[in-house]
C-alpha cells in the first residue's frame, strides 16, 4: 500500500499532466502517469440488471435447444436403443436468411456402425442427417477428458450435454488453435466438437491512443480464463509511474495481469478506465484508482519478460474481473426491496443508496492513501439496502415444547453412520483409489458424516434436510468421489446412459435409474 497526501503534487488539480485532471491522487513521474485515486461511477444506475443483447451465437444456441426439445422423445428412443453405437448430435449452422436471419440448421447424428440405416430406424426428418463417428457416447467421458489433457487444460476444457456430442471449450482464438493443431498434428475425433466463444474475437485495441503515453506496459492474458472458484475479492488497482499494481496491505504490492479481452481507454469524463475489447459487449467496468471486485486471483509464475523489464521485479497476479466494487452484482435488487419497504420512489432509493456507497468508498480511500482510521459507513445497517431492515425485529418466542429445553441439548439427533460398501448393480461403476489422488478443486457436498461426497462444481449432489440420506445425480463429466472414514476413496462413474441417481444412507449406498430407461 502507498500512502500519499500532497507529496506528489502541490494540489490535486495539478496532478496528472498527461492524464485527466479529475483523477484525484494522480501525478506524472518522468514520461509516465500515476493514478492512485479516482471517483467511482454512480454505484446504482438502474433498479434492474444491466441490459444485454444476445449475440448471434447465443440466439442460435437457444434455437437449437428448442429444436432438440421438440425431438426429444425420438432422440431418447434412439439413444437408448443405439447405446454403444450413437455418438451424439451436433447442431451445425450455415449462414443465410432462414429462421429470421439465424441461418439454416442441420443436426448431424453420429454413429459408429451403418450411420444412414441407424438413423432411418427412428426418423426421416430432413433436419437430421447421419454421419460416421469416431466413438460412441459410452466412451465420451474418457475421450473428452483425454483430449483436454492432451491439448492442455489451459487451452481446452471438456463439456457434456443430454443428446449432443461432447465438446471442448477452447480458450484461445480459432486461428491460433488451428496453427497449434497443425503443428502438433492433432487428429481430433470428428464427433468431439470444438467450441470457440465469440468473445475470443476482439475488435477494439488493448490501449487507445490517448492513454498510450501514460502507460509503460499493459499485460493481459493471451487466453480466456478456465473455470475457477467463484470468489469475490476486493482491492484497488492503481497506475504507479506507468505500471498497474494491486494496492494491497503492506509494501509488497503485486503487478497486475489483466484478463483476456480487456483494455484501457479514457471514458466520457476523461478518466482512465477499463472496458471490454468486444464492441458488441460493453458492460460498465471500473476506473483506474477505484476499488474493484477482482474475482479469483492467481499468481503468474512465469510473467512476460516485457512486463518485468518495464516495471521491475515484483510478484505478478492474474485477476479475473474488473467490476467496480461499489454497487457490484445484484445490489440493485436489494435497493429495489429497500424502496418497497420504505415506500419511496426509485429515484430517491437510488439517491440514498449511492450517497451511502460513495461515502463508504471515500472513507476507504482516505484510509488507504492518507492513513485515515475512520470506520467506513455500513450501508447495510444504515439503510438496510441488502435485505435486512434497519432495526431487526425481535426473534419469535420458541414453541412451548422447547421453552424448557436445555440450551446444551442438540436440536437434532446425531446422524447415524452411512453404509460404506456400495451395492454394485451395474448402474454405476465404483473404483477404489488412494485419498491422495482426490483432486483439490473438488467441493464437499455434505457434512457431519463418516462418508463425505466430493464433486466438481455444478454436480447435482445435495445434503438432505434430515441429514440421514444424501441423494443426487451422477452426471457424465462431473467427478464424484466418496471419502470413506478409514477406507480408500471411492470414485463413482455412470455406467449407463440416461438419468442416474445416487443414494447414500445408513442402509443404502447404490445407484438407480428410472424404469423407463
Amino acid at each position: 500500500m502507498i500512502r500519499l497526501a500532497v507529496a506528489l503534487c502541490a494540489s490535486l488539480t495539478a496532478c496528472s499532466a498527461q492524464g485527466s485532471s479529475d483523477d484525484r491522487g494522480s501525478a506524472s513521474s518522468g514520461d509516465y502517469t500515476t493514478i492512485l485515486e479516482a471517483p467511482p461511477y454512480p454505484p446504482i444506475e438502474r433498479l434492474g440488471p444491466e441490459p444485454y443483447t444476445p449475440t448471434l451465437q447465443d440466439r442460435r444456441s437457444i434455437f437449437a435447444d428448442r429444436i432438440e426439445q421438440q425431438n426429444l422423445p425420438m432422440l431418447r428412443r434412439l439413444k437408448k436403443d443405439e447405446m454403444g453405437n450413437f455418438g451424439g448430435i451436433e447442431w451445425r449452422w450455415s449462414d443465410g436468411p432462414a429462421n429470421d436471419g439465424l441461418g439454416s440448421l442441420t443436426g448431424i447424428a453420429y454413429f459408429l456402425r451403418a450411420p444412414e440405416r441407424s438413423l432411418s430406424r427412428y426418423t426421416s426428418d430432413p433436419l437430421l442427417s447421419a454421419a460416421q463417428g469416431d466413438f460412441s457416447r459410452v466412451e465420451q467421458d474418457e475421450v473428452a477428458r483425454g483430449w483436454a489433457d492432451k491439448i492442455g487444460r489451459d487451452i481446452a476444457s471438456e463439456g457434456f450435454g443430454n443428446m449432443s456430442t461432447p465438446w471442448l471449450s477452447i480458450a484461445i482464438p480459432r486461428d491460433r488453435f488451428e496453427t497449434l493443431r497443425e503443428e502438433e498434428d492433432w487428429d481430433i475425433p470428428v464427433n468431439l466438437t470444438l467450441r470457440f466463444s465469440t468473445y475470443l474475437e476482439t475488435d477494439l485495441p488493448p490501449i487507445v491512443d490517448d492513454v498510450k503515453a501514460d502507460i509503460r506496459h499493459f499485460p493481459a492474458a493471451d487466453r480466456m480464463a478456465r473455470p475457477t472458484p467463484d470468489l469475490a475479492t476486493y482491492d484497488t488497482i492503481v497506475l504507479r509511474d506507468g505500471c498497474f499494481f494491486i494496492d494491497e496491505e503492506g509494501d509488497a504490492d503485486p503487478l497486475v495481469m489483466f484478463p483476456f479481452g480487456t483494455g484501457v481507454y479514457r471514458d466520457a469524463e476523461g478518466h482512465m478506465a477499463f472496458r471490454s475489447r468486444n464492441s458488441h459487449y460493453q458492460p460498465r467496468l471500473s476506473r483506474v484508482g477505484t476499488r474493484m471486485q477482482l474475482g479469483h486471483r492467481a499468481e503468474v509464475t512465469d510473467p512476460p519478460a516485457e512486463l518485468i523489464e518495464a516495471c521491475g521485479k515484483h510478484p505478478v497476479v492474474l485477476v479475473k474481473s474488473l467490476d467496480q466494487a461499489a454497487g457490484y452484482g445484484n445490489d440493485w435488487f436489494a435497493v429495489r426491496e429497500y424502496r418497497d419497504r420504505e415506500g419511496i420512489s426509485s429515484a430517491e432509493a437510488m439517491r440514498r443508496a449511492n450517497e451511502c456507497l460513495l461515502a463508504q468508498e471515500q472513507t476507504m480511500a482516505e484510509n488507504r492513501l492518507r492513513g485515515g482510521r475512520e470506520h467506513p459507513t455500513q450501508c447495510a445497517r444504515k439503510f438496510g439496502i441488502w435485505g435486512n431492515p434497519v432495526v431487526p425485529p425481535p426473534p419469535p418466542p420458541p414453541p412451548p415444547g422447547m421453552q424448557s429445553q436445555s440450551a446444551t441439548e442438540p436440536l437434532f439427533p446425531p446422524s447415524p453412520p452411512k453404509k460404506l460398501l456400495p451395492t454394485r448393480n451395474g448402474v454405476c461403476r465404483f473404483e477404489e483409489r488412494d485419498p491422495s489422488e482426490r483432486p483439490k478443486e473438488l467441493i464437499a457436498t455434505n457434512r457431519d458424516s463418516n462418508m463425505i461426497f466430493w464433486a466438481d462444481e455444478g454436480a447435482a449432489l445435495w445434503d438432505q434436510p434430515n441429514r440421514f440420506i444424501d441423494e443426487g445425480m451422477v452426471i457424465p463429466g462431473k467427478r464424484i468421489v466418496a471419502a470413506r472414514e478409514g477406507m480408500k476413496d471411492l470414485w463413482i462413474f455412470p455406467n449407463r446412459d440416461g438419468p442416474i441417481y445416487l443414494h447414500s444412507g445408513p442402509e443404502i449406498f447404490a445407484c438407480s435409474q428410472p424404469e423407463d430407461w
